[in-house]
């Protein structure tokens, strides 16, 4: 009877490992689909990304084509006019014109004006093609931007998949306990009805069942924690559906690439884009210090209520005849002595925030050799402290079916029992343990070279 009530506990566990194993659901690429399509961050820099576009755009028109202005306007005022000169700065107001002596004339009259003048800085001595390159280190900067922000997504939706299987596997381990002290709790409870052991075993059997039974609920708890968290940035993740953890205990070979970083990672090449387009920038600058060549060319027309003998006709249609159509065209060489003088000093501001930026890169770029490096020793010393627990649990797996069987015949007591599968318990806890940091130390190796083909074989 005692062996039958094993038996069926066995299948039970067994039954229960398998529903675990056997469920299907998300994969971590899919995943990593879900973060980088309807994530917030990734929006963001992708318009970024296109406002720099716009921005070259803006770029190239402004610097190969033509200012044009075109005015309209129909007033009316005094007309008194005196001969002299003035400067044609903003704001200043043209009268030209004297109405006859004859008394009775108005004083005022309506005036009608028309302009378009274009202004083509045809020569810059290079600054055209400057501020193109510029606004190309723009674009290529808010690319490297989106490359970095999808990488980070990428390692936080890997970080957070991790902890769910981390939790999943936990919650299998905590059912295999609760299992187990089930098995224990039947068989004193039978060796107790029986005679053959003091009632007490079974109240110390279903106290460690019990507390079998918390533990159990605190991974599932854990568990659905961590599946919230994941919808964070998955938002369309079903979290209803199973995890395959299957590789989780049981990774595949692992083989580290002891290169260096590579020049072309996504967070080097975002400070690698500051730099280039500091470089532009600076250099543009220094080219304000000489002149611009223009081509100039402009046609107004111009009526006054005003005739040419002198009288003043007030109606407000007036203004409008009378007219007179003149154009001007010429060369013109621009120098802006204050840029000039400012542009050397702006180049060298520029410059040393390039330093900062190159900094940056240089400590970014050993940051991720070291660590690169450093994390390549701690998988390996992962890899053999997996194998050597691995051999830990199989013999305390062992170990625990002997004491159960010397249990059952009366050869040991309760607590030496309950010992030995808390021996087995925390084996096979550190066994967990220890592959959370072996998974752990290849999230960081993944992000910190930029290739995640290993996690998405584990996974898929």
């Amino acid at each position: 009877m005692i062996r039958h009530k094993l038996c069926l506990s066995g299948i039970f566990l067994v039954l229960a490992s398998s529903s675990l194993y056997a469920q299907t659901g998300f994969k971590l690429s899919e995943i990593w689909g879900m973060t980088l399509s309807n994530y917030p961050g990734m929006t963001l820099k992708q318009a970024q990304v296109e406002e720099s576009r716009f921005v070259r755009k803006i770029t190239r028109n402004t610097s190969y084509l033509p200012s044009v202005q075109l005015q309209l306007q129909n007033s009316t005022g005094t007309y008194a006019s005196s001969s002299g000169a003035f400067f044609p700065l903003p704001g200043i107001v043209n009268i030209n014109g004297r109405a006859s002596t004859m008394p009775g004339q108005p004083a005022t009259a309506f005036n009608t004006f028309g302009s378009v003048v274009a202004d083509w800085k045809f020569f810059e001595f290079g600054r055209k093609k400057l501020a193109l390159k510029a606004a190309d280190q723009g674009i290529d900067q808010a690319t490297s931007d989106l490359d970095a922000q999808a990488l980070q997504l990428k390692a936080r939706s890997t970080k957070l998949y991790l902890n769910i299987l981390n939790s999943k596997v936990n919650l299998l381990w905590a059912r295999q306990h609760a299992a187990r002290t089930k098995q224990i709790l039947d068989l004193s409870a039978s060796l107790a009805f029986a005679g053959l052991k003091p009632g007490a075993d079974s109240s110390l059997a279903l106290s460690s069942y019990l507390q079998a039974l918390a533990g159990q609920e605190l991974w599932n708890a854990r568990l659905g924690s961590d599946l919230t968290d994941l919808t964070e940035l998955a938002f369309q993740a079903d979290t209803a559906q199973g995890v395959p953890h299957e590789r989780y205990l049981n990774p595949g070979p692992i083989v580290l690439d002891n290169n260096p970083v590579q020049v072309n990672h996504p967070y080097l090449e975002t400070l690698g884009g500051a730099v280039r387009y500091g470089q532009a920038q600076a250099e543009l600058a220094g080219r304000k210090a000489l002149p611009a060549v223009s081509a100039l060319g402009g046609l107004a027309l111009r009526g006054s209520g005003i005739g040419p003998d002198g009288f003043v006709n007030n109606d407000v249609l007036a203004g409008y005849g009378n007219g007179s159509a003149n154009y001007l065209i010429g060369l013109a060489v621009t120098w802006d002595i204050t840029d000039a003088f400012n542009s050397s000093l702006e180049r060298k501001r520029i410059e040393q925030k390039v330093r900062t930026y190159q900094a940056n890169y240089d400590m970014q770029k050993l940051d991720l050799d070291t660590k690169l490096s450093s994390v390549a020793k701690r998988i390996d010393g992962q890899k053999k402290q997996i194998n050597s627990i691995a051999a830990a649990v199989e013999n305390a797996k062992i170990a625990y079916d002997l004491y159960l069987s010397r249990y059952e015949n009366g050869l040991i007591s309760l607590t030496e029992l309950l010992q030995i599968q808390s021996i087995l318990q925390q084996t096979e806890k550190n066994n967990i343990d220890v592959h959370q940091l072996l998974w752990e130390q290849i999230l960081i190796e993944s992000e910190t070279s930029g290739n995640f083909l290993y996690l998405q074989n584990q996974f898929n």
